[in-house]
């Protein structure tokens, strides 16, 4: 369940599509995009993509530039980015208001929400808690799972399923 909300979270701040506010904006939106393709120039970014959330709602979204250096196709509204560990801090932001807000404590077990996550080891699976995958003390090696997604058209599903195959480097809560 927290799996799916964390999901849920992520697509309101995609930029994904644009909503009917953004006329109430316009002076504004106009300074922000003329301050983002500046900064987009200063400081040599071929592209990103941008998206304000007003109210749970995305208002605007927009792309700059390009996708990659040397190819004509642009960034826009819909770009998806790799953002490499950047999501950590996401997920352990979000983690941290439910659990101010009661909603999880960091000590509940990783299955108590996500009773499809599974490990290499049964007792590792089956103790793993919120505070340790937000703190890597699974066992497993930095990136090991990397290989699992990246340049690959495995489901999100398929990923999940194979992450149980990996073996563990360290001792579960060890390093």
């Amino acid at each position: 369940m927290l799996h799916r909300r964390f999901i849920l979270f992520l697509l309101v701040l995609l930029p994904i599509s644009l909503f009917a506010q953004t006329s109430k904006y316009q002076s504004q939106l106009a300074e922000i995009d003329a301050y983002v393709e500046k900064a987009r120039e200063d400081w040599k970014i071929p592209g990103l993509a941008m998206a304000i959330v007003k109210d749970d709602q995305v208002i605007w979204a927009k792309g700059y530039g390009v996708r990659e250096l040397g190819k004509p196709e642009p960034v826009d509204e819909k770009t998806l980015f790799a953002i490499a560990s950047n999501s950590k801090a996401f997920t352990t932001a979000l983690l941290a208001i439910l659990v101010d807000e009661g909603k999880l404590k960091w000590d509940d077990k990783a299955t108590k929400y996500w009773p499809e996550f599974e490990l290499y080891d049964a007792y590792v699976t089956r103790e793993m808690t919120i505070r340790d995958l937000v703190s890597h003390r699974s066992g497993l090696a930095t990136f090991s799972g990397d290989l699992l997604w990246y340049d690959t058209n495995y489901s999100r599903a398929e990923v999940i399923r194979r992450a149980r195959f990996i073996k563990p480097v360290s001792i579960f809560r060890s390093a």
